[in-house]
């Protein structure tokens, strides 16, 4: 083989280049930020209420939070293994705190409880801790010494005759805290030990994230020796490492299954092995290039992204199809064929150029990713291939390929008609059922299987985590200033609670008060002196004597004085977490989520009713705050609803462009009718099969379909030049026959469904949403192309 230097000038200069910018690609490749959230499908400019959603998606707590589910054996055996794994993960440091309900956690609980019942009770008020007050409080609370908690209450007595911590029991049961069995938490039925961790990693740091769960793993296998027991685990950091690990796998294994399927079908046609490694020099080329160019660009490449590398095979290959098929001069196939393939670069860049504007930085990528991926492959066929020590294949073992696809086009043509009535049916069936269309929502761009979806779904149940769906959001300058608003917003809410429109309100106010409202409850407490004082009179007529309250009156006396309740004094407790869920720094401030419980049986229209009595309750209870209450489900199908319209807007912006560059280049009405009826065909009779399928189409549906445009403008283009045609134009001015070009379509179309076909196989929804939507549209763009190009094709003359 010639070396380099013996090359000519510009060849040379073309593979030196070509060497240098691997190897700058592959540098910045190396350096990049990967990741595998979703954020990456969230809009970069939210509102104001959008932001909410996507802060708590990328950084929020509930992004750090992982539930865990210990099933089978005895409830004895999970309860101790629940204790053992939860003493483990607190001796990690991983976790800024870990709760099962377990003999630790409820002592640090129960002991924030009663040193701080004064601060958290909401019935400490001045005429409480007045004579009268008094003798009403202390004496319900001797009534009750005769009830199912006369044991508890006969030895609190001394401490807290007023019945305080009771009063803060029953305001935190309204939270909804998980059931507890054999001295840990337990679900509902008894039959799953459950914990729940907050992780000090970032939700967005899915290494370690990783990390983390794998010490998780690790933990639990120690403390279940005897293998009895499963350990099930749910949350965002076990979403984020579940989803990296399936599209890496999937990407792995499906670009192996359409590498080697397409260098087989190569290697039968080229029956070189140099040469289907050098066609495939153009694809390792343009994805090497693609991904550094969205490394570049952007602070982090998403693996959806790479995932999207495997499809660029699809494409890309068809550039070195053509040159190696048809480049028996490769003079007259720069002069005659490749005019055309570049038009084919150009239409697909215009396709895929507009989602630079996209408000998803996700569809910003990859439209990036794809212009930059083309650009460097057709360059790379048109510059590189020229200069390595390539061999077209020789025509007698392609002829009846050429043969059979001329027979084929001929075919087609005599269904043009059929063929155009079957393409109206199918738009009219796609404007009749648009609405059905598009998924609005996020569920098609989840990449957690439904099992898991589900038993998140459970574990939060079991748990007591509120619901999100319906909620108040109240935001303030400062963290005391929303707790603050959120306490004022919780008491005008309460009309809805007593009419039994909502079942129960959330708050983290009820786990840590307002400092205002703290410090109006130690105001409220008298001194030692003056409650010995009227303690003498109130305690009339009751059978206590004041010397037994001794204790009482000490309490309240450091209570007066202590510290106020902090965050910091939570950390390490169960109500740390409901704090950190729901009370959110912010960056122009801080917000409080108050999650309404609605009725289980609440039908839509109550549900649209509560939110309109609720959203009247709701003014500003201060200056500077905010209050509004929050459909979540409803918020994100309008927000995606929004970005998917201006996707769709774009790509019709693109759509416009492809055909203003076909005129402009065509000059010819009907020649560029000719070329974008097929395309059109093509996509709206893939949207159709979608429709009539039940499939809702996504983001990802829209790139496929825009991916159709660009794989099949090829197709388009070439039967527009009439490669298919007899007479003069059979063949070129160097005499290139036209079966390799028909030949070269054939090779290029099977190799497209097969680069994208295989993603249809995939267990990843947005890469099998790609599969299902290129590999049977190009299909039909190529015979569609066929049906209705200008002249009839007729096999080469022997």
């Amino acid at each position: 083989m010639p070396s380099i230097q013996s090359r000519p000038r510009s060849h040379r200069a073309a593979l030196w280049l070509w060497i240098l910018a691997m190897i700058a690609c592959a540098a910045v490749v190396a350096t990049s930020r990967y990741s595998t959230d979703m954020s990456a499908f969230l809009p970069k400019d939210p509102d104001a209420r959008q932001r909410l959603l996507v802060d708590q998606i990328r950084e929020g707590a509930l992004s750090r939070m992982i539930l865990m589910g210990i099933d089978g054996g005895t409830p004895e055996t999970r309860a101790d293994a629940s204790r053992a794994l939860a003493a483990k993960l607190r001796a990690s440091g991983e976790f800024l705190g870990v709760v099962n309900g377990d003999e630790a956690s409820r002592e640090r609980d129960q002991e924030l409880l009663l040193h701080y019942r004064y601060i958290l009770s909401p019935g400490v008020t001045a005429e409480r801790f007045s004579e009268t007050g008094l003798h009403s409080a202390i004496a319900n609370t001797v009534a009750d010494l005769t009830g199912s908690a006369g044991l508890l209450l006969k030895n609190l007595l001394p401490r807290d005759p007023t019945g305080e911590l009771v009063r803060t029991l029953e305001a935190i049961a309204g939270a909804n805290m998980p059931s507890s069995r054999d001295g840990a938490w337990a679900s509902a039925d008894g039959d799953r030990a459950l914990l729940i961790t907050m992780t000090t990693a970032a939700g967005t740091d899915t290494d370690a994230q990783e990390r983390t769960l794998t010490d998780i793993q690790t933990a639990f296998d120690a403390a279940n020796p005897d293998g009895k027991l499963s350990l099930r685990m749910s949350g965002t950091p076990v979403f984020s490492v579940h989803a990296r690990s399936t599209i890496k796998s999937e990407v792995e294994r499906l670009s192996l299954i359409g590498s080697l399927t397409i260098f087989a079908l190569l290697f039968a046609v080229y029956r070189s092995l140099r040469n289907v490694v050098i066609g495939l020099i153009p694809v390792a080329s343009g994805i090497l290039v693609a991904i550094a160019t969205v490394g570049l660009g952007f602070d982090t490449i998403h693996a959806i992204t790479i995932g999207f590398g495997t499809t660029l095979i699809g494409e890309s290959i068809d550039y070195s199809i053509y040159y190696l098929v048809q480049a028996h001069d490769p003079e007259a196939w720069r002069r005659n064929y490749w005019p055309t393939i570049r038009l084919g670069v150009a239409t697909s860049i215009c396709g895929f150029v507009v989602l630079l504007f996209s408000s998803f930085p996700g569809l910003a990528q990859l439209g990036a990713y794809s212009v930059a991926g083309l650009l460097a492959a057709a360059a790379v066929t048109r510059f590189v291939l020229p200069a390595l020590p390539t061999a077209p294949v020789p025509m007698k073992r392609i002829a009846w390929l050429g043969e059979w696809m001329s027979r084929l086009s001929a075919g087609a043509r005599w269904l043009r008609w059929p063929v155009a009535a079957l393409t109206l049916i199918a738009l009219v069936i796609v404007v009749q059922g648009h609405s059905r269309l598009w998924s609005q929502g996020l569920s098609g761009l989840n990449p957690a299987p439904m099992d898991l979806q589900k038993l998140d779904a459970d574990l939060r149940k079991d748990a007591g985590a509120p619901a999100l769906q319906h909620m108040v959001v109240v935001s303030a300058p400062t963290q005391d200033g929303a707790l603050r608003a959120a306490e004022q917003i919780e008491q005008r809410l309460q009309p809805l609670v007593a009419g039994g429109r909502i079942s129960g309100v959330e708050t983290p106010a009820r786990f840590m008060p307002s400092l205002a409202t703290q410090q109006a409850r130690q105001k409220a407490l008298p001194d030692e002196s003056e409650l010995r004082t009227r303690l003498s009179t109130a305690l009339t007529g009751l059978p206590l004597q004041a010397s037994r309250l001794e204790p009482f009156v000490k309490d309240v006396g450091e209570a007066r004085s202590a510290p106020l309740l902090t965050a910091e004094v939570l950390h390490g407790t169960s109500f740390a977490f409901a704090v950190q869920s729901l009370l959110l720094p912010r960056k122009d401030g801080w917000s409080v989520l108050m999650p309404l419980r609605l009725p289980e049986d609440t039908t839509a229209a109550e549900a649209a009713a509560v939110k309109a009595e609720a959203s009247k309750l709701l003014a500003p209870p201060a200056p500077e705050t905010e209050a509004f209450y929050l459909d979540l489900e409803e918020q994100a199908t309008s927000m995606f609803g929004q970005y998917l319209q201006q996707a769709l807007i774009l790509s019709m912006i693109g759509g416009l462009c492809i055909v203003l560059l076909l005129a402009w280049a065509l000059r010819n009405p009907m020649q560029v009718l000719r070329v974008v009826l097929p395309l059109a065909g093509a996509v709206v009779l893939v949207m159709a099969g979608h429709l009539l399928g039940g499939v809702r189409m996504t983001l990802l549906h829209l790139v496929g379909l825009l991916l159709i445009i660009a794989v099949g403008s090829n197709y388009a283009l070439f039967f527009n030049q009439r490669v298919g045609a007899a007479g003069p134009e059979a063949s070129s001015a160097a005499g290139i026959p036209r079966s390799a070009a028909l030949a070269s379509l054939a090779l290029a179309n099977v190799s497209t469904m097969i680069g994208f076909g295989v993603l249809s196989f995939s267990k990843v929804p947005v890469l099998y949403a790609i599969g299902t939507t290129v590999g049977p549209g190009a299909l039909l763009a190529l015979l569609l192309a066929m049906s209705w190009s200008a002249s009839e094709p007729i096999p080469d003359s022997p």
